[in-house]
């Protein structure tokens, strides 16, 4: 059989194999494109799907909330959350609630929003994390301390403040398992007021009642119930 002499069609056959190969691999890069796309638009799609199940079950509580006149300068916005400030006034270094109008308040607080929560399905119910957070002033013991016990000390007195409301919710029917609360306390890291007065100090000394959608829960309920 005689030799080829002339290499160029062996090297056209070469190169047409490299364009087919190379236009392969282009449409396979499209594909995998394509399909990353759609599966990031059915990421963003089912996140807008849930936030917007949360700020529809928020919005349900707060309709019910603004029913009664004793929410109405209490319950505000903070962030994508709301707030219901408490408007307990812990003595200096205390947990106790002494004054019994503000655990009236307080007990009324609870009322209406256990009534707010109870209008919901049990469902949409359990999306709602309750949380309490204790809040200190900027002051500290001035007994003797070891440097351990002093800095938990404010840390310590914010916990037992919000553990002092979870026990006033809990008290009249607001607690787990029907209801997810749970409390936490700040310390003096967020202060609402920084002027170094003794009002300032009775302003910081507090408790907040935040009203959150648990995103997860949502998403969880969401695609149990997905077709």
């Amino acid at each position: 059989m005689p030799r080829r002499t002339n290499p160029w069609p062996a090297f056209v056959d070469l190169f047409s194999a490299l364009l087919v190969i190379t236009f392969a691999g282009f449409i396979m890069l499209a594909a995998a494109y394509r399909q990353e796309k759609n599966t990031l638009k059915e990421h963003e799609d089912a996140l807008k799907k849930v936030r917007r199940e949360g700020n529809d079950i928020i919005e349900e509580i707060k309709k019910s909330l603004a029913q009664d006149s004793s929410m109405t300068n209490i319950v505000r916005q903070c962030g994508d959350d709301t707030c219901i400030d408490l408007y307990i006034h812990f003595k200096e270094g205390d947990d106790f609630i002494f004054d019994l109008t503000e655990r009236k308040s307080l007990e009324k607080v609870c009322q209406v929003l256990r009534t707010a929560l109870d209008k919901l399905p049990s469902s949409r119910r359990n999306d709602i994390n309750l949380v309490i957070e204790g809040h200190t002033n900027r002051h500290q013991p001035s007994e003797p301390m070891d440097p351990r016990s002093l800095y938990l000390f404010n840390w310590n007195l914010s916990s037992r403040r919000a553990s002092s409301v979870l026990y006033v919710f809990q008290q009249c029917g607001l607690g787990p398992p029907t209801y997810t609360i749970q409390s936490i306390g700040y310390a003096d890291s967020k202060p609402i007021c920084h002027e170094l007065t003794p009002q300032c100090d009775d302003q910081n000394r507090r408790t907040t009642l935040l009203l959150h959608a648990d995103t997860r829960s949502i998403e969880a309920r969401l695609k149990q119930h997905s077709p």
